[in-house]
Protein backbone atom coordinates (compact mmCIF):
# COMPACT_ATOMS: atom_id res chain seq x y z
CA UNK A 1 0.00 0.00 0.00
CA UNK A 2 1.50 3.34 -1.08
CA UNK A 3 2.13 6.17 1.31
CA UNK A 4 -0.14 8.37 -0.85
CA UNK A 5 -3.08 6.03 -0.16
CA UNK A 6 -2.33 6.06 3.57
CA UNK A 7 -2.00 9.85 3.52
CA UNK A 8 -5.38 10.14 1.78
CA UNK A 9 -6.93 7.70 4.26
CA UNK A 10 -5.59 9.80 7.13
CA UNK A 11 -7.01 12.95 5.59
CA UNK A 12 -10.44 11.37 5.08
CA UNK A 13 -10.47 9.95 8.61
CA UNK A 14 -9.62 13.34 10.13
CA UNK A 15 -12.25 15.11 8.04
CA UNK A 16 -14.88 12.55 9.04
CA UNK A 17 -14.02 12.81 12.74
CA UNK A 18 -13.95 16.61 12.69
CA UNK A 19 -17.25 16.78 10.80
CA UNK A 20 -19.05 14.43 13.17
CA UNK A 21 -17.65 16.07 16.33
CA UNK A 22 -18.39 19.64 15.17
CA UNK A 23 -21.82 18.47 14.07
CA UNK A 24 -22.41 16.85 17.46
CA UNK A 25 -21.50 20.00 19.40
CA UNK A 26 -23.64 22.19 17.18
CA UNK A 27 -26.53 19.72 17.17
CA UNK A 28 -26.70 19.12 20.92
CA UNK A 29 -25.42 22.35 22.47
CA UNK A 30 -26.24 25.15 20.02
CA UNK A 31 -29.30 23.43 18.57
CA UNK A 32 -31.15 21.61 21.35
CA UNK A 33 -29.43 23.39 24.23
CA UNK A 34 -29.60 26.90 22.79
CA UNK A 35 -33.27 26.72 21.85
CA UNK A 36 -34.13 25.01 25.14
CA UNK A 37 -32.58 27.89 27.09
CA UNK A 38 -34.30 30.43 24.82
CA UNK A 39 -37.62 28.71 25.58
CA UNK A 40 -37.01 29.11 29.31
CA UNK A 41 -36.04 25.50 29.92
CA UNK A 42 -33.45 24.33 32.43
CA UNK A 43 -30.82 21.94 31.09
CA UNK A 44 -30.31 19.19 33.67
CA UNK A 45 -28.03 16.71 31.94
CA UNK A 46 -25.80 16.49 28.87
CA UNK A 47 -24.09 13.39 27.55
CA UNK A 48 -21.59 13.62 24.69
CA UNK A 49 -19.93 10.52 23.29
CA UNK A 50 -16.34 11.01 22.20
CA UNK A 51 -16.95 9.42 18.79
CA UNK A 52 -20.67 8.62 18.65
CA UNK A 53 -23.74 10.79 19.29
CA UNK A 54 -25.16 12.28 22.45
CA UNK A 55 -28.26 13.52 24.21
CA UNK A 56 -29.43 16.41 26.32
CA UNK A 57 -32.10 16.45 29.03
CA UNK A 58 -34.03 19.54 30.01
CA UNK A 59 -37.07 20.66 31.98
CA UNK A 60 -39.48 22.94 30.10
CA UNK A 61 -41.76 25.00 32.39
CA UNK A 62 -44.40 25.44 29.68
CA UNK A 63 -44.53 22.17 27.73
CA UNK A 64 -46.43 23.42 24.71
CA UNK A 65 -46.24 21.43 21.49
CA UNK A 66 -44.59 24.39 19.77
CA UNK A 67 -41.82 24.56 22.38
CA UNK A 68 -41.16 20.82 22.33
CA UNK A 69 -41.08 20.73 18.52
CA UNK A 70 -38.75 23.73 18.37
CA UNK A 71 -36.28 22.21 20.83
CA UNK A 72 -36.48 18.74 19.29
CA UNK A 73 -35.93 19.94 15.72
CA UNK A 74 -33.28 22.55 16.60
CA UNK A 75 -30.35 20.13 16.35
CA UNK A 76 -31.31 19.04 12.84
CA UNK A 77 -32.00 22.65 11.89
CA UNK A 78 -28.50 23.69 12.99
CA UNK A 79 -26.87 21.01 10.83
CA UNK A 80 -28.99 21.98 7.84
CA UNK A 81 -28.24 25.69 8.16
CA UNK A 82 -24.53 25.32 8.90
CA UNK A 83 -24.02 22.61 6.31
CA UNK A 84 -25.97 24.52 3.68
CA UNK A 85 -23.93 27.67 4.38
CA UNK A 86 -20.65 25.80 3.89
CA UNK A 87 -21.84 24.36 0.59
CA UNK A 88 -23.20 27.65 -0.75
CA UNK A 89 -20.66 30.18 0.45
CA UNK A 90 -17.25 28.45 0.54
CA UNK A 91 -15.68 29.02 -2.86
CA UNK A 92 -12.40 28.12 -4.53
CA UNK A 93 -10.91 25.18 -6.44
CA UNK A 94 -8.23 24.16 -3.96
CA UNK A 95 -8.58 20.69 -2.47
CA UNK A 96 -8.99 22.12 1.03
CA UNK A 97 -11.87 24.38 0.03
CA UNK A 98 -13.56 21.59 -1.89
CA UNK A 99 -13.34 19.40 1.21
CA UNK A 100 -14.84 22.14 3.40
CA UNK A 101 -17.75 22.52 0.98
CA UNK A 102 -18.36 18.79 1.09
CA UNK A 103 -18.26 18.84 4.88
CA UNK A 104 -21.39 20.94 4.41
CA UNK A 105 -23.08 18.21 2.36
CA UNK A 106 -22.02 15.68 5.00
CA UNK A 107 -23.85 17.65 7.70
CA UNK A 108 -26.93 17.96 5.49
CA UNK A 109 -26.85 14.23 4.74
CA UNK A 110 -26.67 13.36 8.43
CA UNK A 111 -29.43 15.81 9.37
CA UNK A 112 -31.89 14.74 6.69
CA UNK A 113 -31.14 11.02 7.10
CA UNK A 114 -31.75 11.34 10.85
CA UNK A 115 -34.94 13.32 10.23
CA UNK A 116 -36.28 10.92 7.60
CA UNK A 117 -35.60 7.67 9.44
CA UNK A 118 -36.44 9.08 12.87
CA UNK A 119 -39.79 10.48 11.77
CA UNK A 120 -40.72 7.30 9.87
CA UNK A 121 -39.63 4.75 12.49
CA UNK A 122 -40.21 6.87 15.61
CA UNK A 123 -36.82 7.28 17.27
CA UNK A 124 -34.36 10.01 18.22
CA UNK A 125 -35.28 13.56 17.31
CA UNK A 126 -37.98 12.25 14.98
CA UNK A 127 -39.98 10.64 17.79
CA UNK A 128 -42.12 13.71 18.41
CA UNK A 129 -42.83 14.05 14.69
CA UNK A 130 -43.77 10.37 14.50
CA UNK A 131 -46.57 10.84 17.03
CA UNK A 132 -47.58 14.37 16.03
CA UNK A 133 -47.78 13.82 12.27
CA UNK A 134 -49.34 10.37 12.30
CA UNK A 135 -49.62 9.05 8.74
CA UNK A 136 -48.41 12.43 7.43
CA UNK A 137 -44.95 11.44 8.63
CA UNK A 138 -44.56 9.32 5.48
CA UNK A 139 -44.41 12.19 2.95
CA UNK A 140 -42.23 14.16 5.38
CA UNK A 141 -39.80 11.25 5.61
CA UNK A 142 -39.78 10.81 1.83
CA UNK A 143 -39.11 14.53 1.28
CA UNK A 144 -36.24 14.48 3.78
CA UNK A 145 -34.90 11.33 2.14
CA UNK A 146 -34.90 13.03 -1.26
CA UNK A 147 -32.75 15.81 0.21
CA UNK A 148 -30.41 13.14 1.61
CA UNK A 149 -29.99 11.59 -1.84
CA UNK A 150 -29.53 14.97 -3.52
CA UNK A 151 -26.85 16.05 -1.05
CA UNK A 152 -25.12 12.69 -1.42
CA UNK A 153 -25.04 13.05 -5.20
CA UNK A 154 -23.79 16.64 -5.11
CA UNK A 155 -21.13 15.97 -2.51
CA UNK A 156 -19.74 12.83 -4.13
CA UNK A 157 -19.77 14.45 -7.57
CA UNK A 158 -17.88 17.47 -6.26
CA UNK A 159 -15.13 15.75 -4.27
CA UNK A 160 -14.43 12.28 -5.69
CA UNK A 161 -12.41 13.24 -8.75
CA UNK A 162 -10.23 15.81 -6.89
CA UNK A 163 -9.44 13.18 -4.24
CA UNK A 164 -8.72 10.46 -6.79
CA UNK A 165 -6.35 12.76 -8.64
CA UNK A 166 -4.17 13.07 -5.53
CA UNK A 167 -3.04 9.47 -6.10
CA UNK A 168 -0.40 8.31 -8.58
CA UNK A 169 -0.75 5.58 -11.20
CA UNK A 170 -3.22 4.56 -13.87
CA UNK A 171 -6.93 5.30 -13.73
CA UNK A 172 -7.61 1.85 -12.32
CA UNK A 173 -4.83 2.10 -9.73
CA UNK A 174 -6.13 5.47 -8.62
CA UNK A 175 -9.69 4.16 -8.30
CA UNK A 176 -8.55 1.17 -6.25
CA UNK A 177 -6.36 3.38 -4.07
CA UNK A 178 -9.22 5.77 -3.42
CA UNK A 179 -11.55 2.89 -2.53
CA UNK A 180 -8.96 1.49 -0.10
CA UNK A 181 -8.45 4.91 1.51
CA UNK A 182 -12.20 5.46 1.87
CA UNK A 183 -12.73 2.01 3.41
CA UNK A 184 -9.87 2.54 5.87
CA UNK A 185 -11.15 5.95 6.93
CA UNK A 186 -14.77 4.84 7.12
CA UNK A 187 -13.84 1.67 8.97
CA UNK A 188 -11.86 3.61 11.57
CA UNK A 189 -14.72 6.04 12.19
CA UNK A 190 -17.32 3.26 12.33
CA UNK A 191 -15.15 1.17 14.63
CA UNK A 192 -14.64 4.03 17.07
CA UNK A 193 -18.35 4.87 17.04
CA UNK A 194 -19.70 1.34 17.46
CA UNK A 195 -16.99 0.38 19.93
CA UNK A 196 -17.69 3.36 22.17
CA UNK A 197 -21.45 2.73 22.15
CA UNK A 198 -20.89 -0.87 23.21
CA UNK A 199 -18.28 -0.02 25.85
CA UNK A 200 -20.21 2.84 27.44
CA UNK A 201 -23.58 1.05 27.26
CA UNK A 202 -25.72 4.15 27.80
CA UNK A 203 -29.29 3.06 28.62
CA UNK A 204 -30.73 6.53 27.93
CA UNK A 205 -29.11 6.65 24.49
CA UNK A 206 -30.32 3.13 23.68
CA UNK A 207 -33.86 4.04 24.76
CA UNK A 208 -33.94 7.22 22.69
CA UNK A 209 -32.67 5.40 19.60
CA UNK A 210 -35.12 2.49 19.95
CA UNK A 211 -37.67 2.30 17.13
CA UNK A 212 -41.36 2.69 17.95
CA UNK A 213 -42.06 -0.82 16.65
CA UNK A 214 -39.54 -2.26 19.11
CA UNK A 215 -41.11 -0.31 21.96
CA UNK A 216 -44.53 -1.70 21.02
CA UNK A 217 -43.17 -5.24 20.95
CA UNK A 218 -41.58 -4.79 24.38
CA UNK A 219 -44.80 -3.40 25.91
CA UNK A 220 -47.03 -6.09 24.37
CA UNK A 221 -44.62 -8.81 25.49
CA UNK A 222 -44.64 -7.45 29.04
CA UNK A 223 -48.45 -7.47 28.99
CA UNK A 224 -48.45 -11.08 27.73
CA UNK A 225 -46.14 -12.09 30.57
CA UNK A 226 -48.32 -10.25 33.09
CA UNK A 227 -51.46 -12.04 31.90
CA UNK A 228 -49.75 -15.43 32.04
CA UNK A 229 -48.53 -14.72 35.56
CA UNK A 230 -52.04 -13.68 36.61
CA UNK A 231 -53.32 -17.02 35.27
CA UNK A 232 -50.67 -18.89 37.21
CA UNK A 233 -48.78 -19.95 34.09
CA UNK A 234 -45.01 -20.02 33.71
CA UNK A 235 -44.12 -20.03 29.97
CA UNK A 236 -40.99 -21.93 29.05
CA UNK A 237 -38.21 -20.54 26.85
CA UNK A 238 -39.73 -21.88 23.63
CA UNK A 239 -43.13 -20.34 24.35
CA UNK A 240 -41.47 -17.02 25.08
CA UNK A 241 -39.51 -17.18 21.83
CA UNK A 242 -42.63 -18.00 19.82
CA UNK A 243 -44.64 -15.19 21.39
CA UNK A 244 -41.91 -12.60 20.85
CA UNK A 245 -41.46 -13.73 17.24
CA UNK A 246 -45.22 -13.40 16.70
CA UNK A 247 -45.30 -9.89 18.13
CA UNK A 248 -42.31 -8.86 16.00
CA UNK A 249 -44.10 -10.10 12.85
CA UNK A 250 -47.30 -8.26 13.79
CA UNK A 251 -45.44 -5.00 14.45
CA UNK A 252 -42.92 -5.23 11.63
CA UNK A 253 -42.80 -1.82 9.88
CA UNK A 254 -42.07 -1.06 6.26
CA UNK A 255 -38.24 -1.17 5.96
CA UNK A 256 -37.92 2.51 5.10
CA UNK A 257 -34.38 2.75 6.48
CA UNK A 258 -33.23 0.00 4.09
CA UNK A 259 -34.94 1.63 1.11
CA UNK A 260 -33.37 4.98 1.95
CA UNK A 261 -30.01 3.29 2.43
CA UNK A 262 -30.23 1.74 -1.03
CA UNK A 263 -31.31 5.05 -2.58
CA UNK A 264 -28.47 6.89 -0.87
CA UNK A 265 -25.97 4.31 -2.08
CA UNK A 266 -27.24 4.67 -5.64
CA UNK A 267 -26.95 8.45 -5.34
CA UNK A 268 -23.37 8.03 -4.12
CA UNK A 269 -22.46 5.77 -7.04
CA UNK A 270 -24.11 8.13 -9.53
CA UNK A 271 -22.28 11.12 -8.04
CA UNK A 272 -18.94 9.30 -8.19
CA UNK A 273 -19.54 8.33 -11.82
CA UNK A 274 -20.28 11.95 -12.73
CA UNK A 275 -17.38 13.46 -10.80
CA UNK A 276 -14.97 15.61 -12.81
CA UNK A 277 -12.29 18.20 -12.17
CA UNK A 278 -9.56 18.55 -9.63
CA UNK A 279 -5.85 19.13 -9.98
CA UNK A 280 -2.99 16.70 -10.36
CA UNK A 281 -1.69 17.25 -6.84
CA UNK A 282 -0.69 15.15 -3.86
CA UNK A 283 -2.23 15.64 -0.43
CA UNK A 284 -0.09 18.50 0.86
CA UNK A 285 1.53 18.02 4.28
CA UNK A 286 0.05 21.35 5.38
CA UNK A 287 -3.48 20.26 4.48
CA UNK A 288 -3.08 16.95 6.31
CA UNK A 289 -1.58 18.74 9.31
CA UNK A 290 -4.53 21.16 9.48
CA UNK A 291 -7.00 18.28 9.22
CA UNK A 292 -5.27 16.46 12.09
CA UNK A 293 -5.29 19.60 14.26
CA UNK A 294 -8.99 20.30 13.61
CA UNK A 295 -9.92 16.66 14.26
CA UNK A 296 -7.98 16.49 17.52
CA UNK A 297 -9.27 19.90 18.64
CA UNK A 298 -12.88 18.93 17.97
CA UNK A 299 -12.49 15.61 19.83
CA UNK A 300 -10.86 17.40 22.77
CA UNK A 301 -13.69 19.95 22.79
CA UNK A 302 -16.25 17.14 23.01
CA UNK A 303 -14.33 15.48 25.86
CA UNK A 304 -13.86 18.69 27.84
CA UNK A 305 -17.40 19.96 27.39
CA UNK A 306 -18.79 16.53 28.19
CA UNK A 307 -16.82 16.58 31.45
CA UNK A 308 -17.76 20.10 32.60
CA UNK A 309 -21.43 20.22 31.55
CA UNK A 310 -24.05 18.78 33.94
CA UNK A 311 -24.25 15.03 33.67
Amino acid sequence: MSKEVLRLAGLLACVALATSRIGLLGHELLGHGGVALAAGARVTEVRLFWFAGGWIRYIVPDRTLAAILAITMAGIAFELLFGGALWLFVRGDSLGRRIVRCVGTGLVIHATWYLATGAFHGFGDGMVLYHWLGDARVPVAIAAGLVTCTATFLGSRAITSPLVRTLPGTTRQRAVGFAVAAVLAGGLHAGLTIGEIKLRSDDNYARVMQHESDRKVALQYQEWERLRAAQGQVPDAEQRRIERAKLERENKPFPFVLVLGAATLLSLILGISRSRGGREERVAPGLLRRAVIVALASICAVIVLGAVLPG
